[in-house]
């Protein structure tokens, strides 16, 4: 849930006044809390009550515009900004038990010193009214944002101020990233390319899947509105620009689409059943039209309602004629690629597991990947890897993956997609040289960041303990079909 808050106020940062600091406070499983009873309440945090009208008055302070609105839904935003608002008061909580305040005369040196609002290095009064005045802030409302600013800074820093680690963490840390690491290793990605994937195995993956295949088809018709369709000449002049929004008006009175473009007919194209990726059944795909307009095209979920549609000074008058969620065929090339990919990962998945299984039991060890290097006809590589910085053979994710295994030890790494696959064997840990004051310096930054992300991820789990949030499951519902 946070990764969402932060999602959340980085997406409405002009117009919600949401922390910059990230704190670490987690409302886990907003879905399975909600409740019914009290009507006016919306939400309890323990015994701390918040009424619906209280949640409907930070709503209007938001300002959503249309187009943040529809590019979640009603439904999705109000829970996003009801999680955020919950958080907000949580940290609040938080603050007031620990007793961390901001008194006026230290909001007001906060104020006076944000060089923002300094003229000939004092601060100018006028500046930062006109920044108010541009930002659409009240005085009040910017100062209480401000104090919730400080106040987070500080509850931060009460559980993460002061730390100063003992040099043995910093060194230690410095020697993880820059020691050596002597390995061999075997790249079984030249065993599983010797396997091809058959015709056969395609048509059986697809028959024992075919309901995953389904996908939603449209038939719709469209004209472009130029100014020869609709003035007979090539100005884009003011009599074309009244002709587009007489047009707009006709379809607002609930005019066809054929009555609209009578005068246009031959002018009018026509798609028959294509998918979001523009393929035809047959696996064809449509050529001469932009991306922009038909995914633009592809949004409208009614039939036989005439949209007009305006992309970068582009008209059209669109409709969609037929819907149909019907099953993809193997005569689509794109999803035969699909199916060979799931497949072969599939295989890799299944490869990886036995010898996984085997090091495990201990039944395999570097004796065991020179025979299968053997077997298959290809090298065991040597390779000298020079820090954990070192990508120069192999990717930075694998390499990161090798430096959390020690010396004489042998595993198996791979990629998030499997597209890289590596037996390793560990056979020399060379310690890092001395590192330098530099060095020591910025381990130390690091180490101490470290230090201090696992005590926030602690204080995830008092918080969520700590706190227990009912959602008023009616309340809400009647606050989504109002919003």
């Amino acid at each position: 849930m946070l990764g969402s808050i932060r999602k959340f106020s980085k997406t409405f940062l002009a117009k919600i006044f949401i922390a910059i600091i990230a704190l670490p406070f987690i409302l886990w499983g907003m879905g399975d809390i909600f409740r019914s009873g009290k009507q006016n309440i919306l939400a309890e945090i323990n015994d701390e009550v918040i009424s619906s009208k209280e949640f409907i008055g930070y709503i209007q302070k938001i300002e959503l515009s249309q187009e943040q609105i529809e590019s979640l839904g009603k439904p999705q935003i109000l829970e996003n900004i009801l999680s955020n608002y919950l958080s907000e008061k949580i940290i609040e909580i938080e603050s007031e038990a620990k007793g961390i305040m901001l008194t006026d005369k230290g909001l007001k040196n906060i104020i006076v010193s944000d060089k923002s609002f300094e003229k000939e290095k004092k601060f100018s009064r006028v500046k930062y009214e006109k920044f108010l005045l541009k930002n659409g802030y009240s005085a009040p409302t910017y100062e209480k944002y401000i104090k919730g600013l400080e106040v987070k800074a500080q509850l931060l820093n009460f559980y993460s101020g002061g730390i100063k680690l003992p040099n043995f963490i910093i060194e230690d840390l410095a020697d993880k990233e820059n020691h050596s690491k002597q390995i061999s290793y075997l790249n079984l990605n030249n065993i599983y390319s010797k396997k091809i994937i058959g015709e056969n195995e395609i048509k059986k993956f697809y028959d024992d899947n075919k309901e995953l295949f389904k996908e939603r088809f449209i038939s719709f018709r469209f004209l472009e509105l130029t100014p020869e369709v609709l003035i007979k000449n090539k100005d884009y002049n003011e009599l074309f620009y009244q002709k587009l929004d007489e047009l707009e008006n006709e379809i607002l009175d609930g005019k066809t689409f054929l009555e609209i473009t009578a005068e246009n007919k031959n002018n009018i194209q026509n798609i028959e059943m294509v998918n979001i990726r523009k393929t035809k059944k047959d696996g064809s795909i449509i050529e001469n039209l932009s991306d922009e307009l038909f995914n633009e095209i592809f949004k409208i979920s009614q039939k036989n309602l005439p949209r007009f549609i305006n992309l970068e000074n582009k008209f059209y008058i669109v409709e969609v004629v037929n819907q149909e969620n019907m099953f993809l065929t193997l005569d689509d090339e794109n999803l035969k690629k699909t199916i060979k990919t799931q497949i072969d990962i599939m295989k890799k998945v299944t490869e990886n597991k036995k010898i996984i299984d085997e090091i495990n039991n201990k039944k395999f060890t570097k004796t065991n990947m020179n025979k299968l290097a053997s077997k298959n006809n290809i090298k065991v590589e040597n390779l000298n890897i020079n820090g954990l910085n070192d990508d120069n053979v192999l990717s930075k994710e694998i390499v990161k993956k090798i430096y959390n295994h020690s010396e004489n030890e042998i595993f198996l790494v791979t990629d998030n997609l499997f597209k890289k696959n590596y037996l390793v064997n560990i056979d020399k840990d060379i310690p890092s040289k001395n590192t330098n004051k530099e060095d020591i310096k910025k381990y130390s930054s690091k180490a101490n960041a470290d230090y201090v992300s696992n005590i926030y991820k602690s204080y995830d789990r008092y918080i969520n303990t700590k706190y227990k949030i009912d959602i008023n499951e009616k309340v809400l519902e009647r606050l989504k079909n109002s919003f």
